[in-house]
């Protein structure tokens, strides 16, 4: 529109104004250069032609001396240039000598102990968390308990600090008060590495690795270096097979634009992180909105695939639909970096408040939404 193009243009002005400026700028510098040059120049010939005129040089001489004068100049402003050269280089390389000077915030123990790979529950005891560069804390005094075995779903709007507990979990940050605890056991304690290597996260928006659909899935357990059969087997579990089918090379088709490959719609993209999961088998199971991009019908095919995924493991969802958070074992709903209510879908329903009120207004967008949808699919 108008606006934008309007923004355009005086951002063009702007950028042509300053280039102008500094092509001004250097041109100036360039005249004063070879100005001082010229004097030189001038005044080392005067000099030679007194020298000469007094009979101190010879014709000989004055032909050397030219000669080196010409010679220095030369390496002169060689030299200059490359200063000028170096001087650019430092403005950049800076901004790397700042980036290699960074300390790691996220320090490891000495002498960590084995993990205690996940018997009884995962606690979070008085959090308190603010993020660097920031004066309004995510959480205060927060506490959750997360059973192992069981499949556990945050719900709440957001700000309300639900993906700030993955970060905490995986270790990107530490809490600046209490304590993140795996049966008992403080994680500030365990190797960063061994807590990461039993946590598979889905995000969001799941990474789109430009690359073959092996790789793809492979890259959910690539240190084990799965063979064809598990990777079959996985996307078979978590039906992305019926996507992978139709392409031409299958497996072996190369996805994303960057190399030409073949594009997936979003809820494909999320099929295949289910399927890295899938390959991972870790015990911490942590999903961020992971049927976002799904329709109704994809949806349900989506939890059930997981429920099987998440058999006997520990699950962590966060999401905005509540029949997502429905197939949970325990709903905490969270506001303001604090849980408010806690129980089953059917308990929370009963309790009449925050869940129960929500739940019926998203209930009645849902059924509009599967109307459409069954309308859309009748006309087809």
């Amino acid at each position: 529109g108008s606006h934008f193009r309007g923004l355009f243009k005086e951002l063009r002005a702007r950028l042509r104004r300053e280039k102008v400026e500094l092509a001004r700028n250097e041109a100036v510098a360039t005249a004063v250069a070879a100005l001082i040059g010229l004097a030189a120049m001038a005044g080392a010939l005067a000099w030679m032609g007194l020298q000469a005129s007094r009979g101190l040089l010879s014709l000989g001489d004055m032909a050397l001396f030219v000669q080196a004068f010409f010679q220095g100049q030369r390496m002169m402003r060689s030299l200059l240039g490359s200063a000028g050269e170096i001087y650019r280089n430092i403005m950049f390389l800076e901004n790397l000598f700042e980036f290699l000077q960074l300390k790691p915030k996220i320090t490891e123990a000495s002498e960590p102990p084995p993990h205690p790979e996940l018997q009884k529950e995962i606690r979070l005891q008085d959090v308190t968390f603010c993020y660097p560069g920031s004066n309004r804390p995510a959480l205060v005094n927060f506490n959750l308990s997360i059973p192992a075995g069981k499949i556990t779903a945050l719900v709440g709007e957001n700000g309300a600090g639900k993906t700030t507990l993955i970060r905490l979990l995986c270790r990107f940050y530490d809490p600046e008060g209490g304590h993140v605890m795996i049966d008992g056991q403080d994680i500030r304690s365990l190797s960063t590495e061994s807590i990461r290597q039993r946590i598979t996260v889905l995000f969001q928006e799941p990474v789109r690795y430009h690359d073959t659909v092996f790789n793809n899935i492979a890259f959910g357990d690539i240190d084990s270096r799965p063979d064809p059969a598990r990777i079959e087997t996985a996307a078979r579990a978590a039906g992305a097979d019926a996507p992978i089918s139709r392409l031409s090379d299958t497996y072996s088709a190369v996805l994303g634009k960057w190399f030409g490959g073949a594009e997936l719609s979003g809820g494909e993209w999320q099929r295949l992180a289910l399927a890295r999961a899938f390959l991972r088998q870790a015990q911490l199971i942590i999903l961020d909105e992971p049927t976002s991009s799904m329709d109704s019908w994809a949806e349900a095919d989506w939890l059930a695939r997981f429920r099987k995924l998440v058999a006997g493991r520990t699950a962590l969802i966060i999401t905005h639909r509540f029949t997502t958070a429905m197939q949970a074992d325990i709903i905490h709903v969270m506001d303001k970096g604090r849980v408010i209510e806690s129980g089953s879908h059917e308990e929370l329903l009963v309790a009449g408040g925050r869940y129960a009120l929500s739940w019926t207004q998203q209930m009645r967008g849902r059924v509009s939404q599967v109307i459409s949808e069954t309308s859309l699919l009748s006309k087809a």
